[in-house]
């Protein structure tokens, strides 16, 4: 109905309409300033259509629904994760409304602008690919260093015919797991079992893992360092649990240091 429509917007349709067609870019960018609300737009029907929508969507009573934030799982409810907390959330807001806001929250070194190693990526990409564009390609040795694809060939041999797509082992890839052993036999001079090694897509899976296996009842506790990686808390908060933090001392570089840790679970 024409006056649904924001007479500005429509004037500039009429217009463009007349001498040419529209192209979709162009309806596209008609249609939102057509429908737009708010302050400064010229769009008085849509604008009470919107602000009625805003009254009649009046949040629900917990009440009215079976589950709510009383039937729910208390511990999940009292859970924080710092991460992606509140004040990664007023940062979100404050990015939406044009603000430059550098997120140091998490590991995510290439999003502050560190580059790429090139090596780990291109090793990836050939893993992925399918073998007659990737590792069987005849050119590929001249597109790529020999070092990435002898390493691609080692680890497509241990994945599979089925790529990288399909699901592995529980545990991860035995060629893998193997490499992990070997490696922390290694640097610990400690025998590693490949049987014993369990592959993650990231810490955070893998603390969750551990500490699911750990709390057995909520009267176990478990210390963690302070300052903590918040998954710690988070997670012992959702499983019920409680945390013992104690502080990592300056003398020992930060390390875990028997002494501090006795003064600060007694204290």
């Amino acid at each position: 109905r024409e006056p649904d429509i924001n007479p500005v917007a429509r004037k500039e349709a009429l217009k463009a309409a007349s001498d040419r067609d529209i192209t979709f870019p162009q309806f596209q960018e008609w249609l939102i300033e057509a429908t737009r609300v708010g302050p400064g737009s010229d769009n008085p029907s849509a604008s009470k259509h919107y602000h009625a929508s805003l009254e009649l969507a009046s949040k629900p009573k917990d009440s009215e629904h079976s589950w709510n934030r009383h039937t729910m799982a208390q511990n999940l409810r009292r859970m924080q994760y710092a991460v992606r907390g509140d004040v990664v959330i007023r940062a979100d807001a404050m990015a939406a409304e044009g603000k430059k806001i550098i997120y140091t929250n998490i590991g995510n070194p290439h999003a502050v602008g560190q580059k790429p190693i090139t090596y780990y990526r291109q090793v990836l990409a050939l893993c992925d690919l399918p073998s007659e564009f990737g590792v069987d390609n005849p050119q590929v040795s001249s597109a790529l260093p020999a070092d990435v694809v002898e390493r691609a060939v080692e680890m497509r041999r241990a994945i599979g015919p089925a790529g990288t797509g399909a699901y592995t082992n529980s545990q991860g890839i035995g060629k893998f797991r193997d490499d992990v052993a070997h490696f922390i036999t290694a640097r610990d001079d400690h025998v590693s079992f490949p049987s014993n090694i369990f592959l993650t897509n990231g810490a955070s899976s893998a603390i969750e893992m551990v500490l699911t296996g750990l709390i057995g009842t909520n009267r176990d506790a478990i210390m963690i360092p302070i300052p903590q990686y918040p998954i710690y808390s988070a997670i012992i908060s959702r499983l019920g649990a409680r945390q013992v933090g104690y502080f990592l001392g300056k003398s020992c570089g930060a390390a875990l240091d028997s002494c501090f840790v006795l003064r600060d679970t007694v204290s």
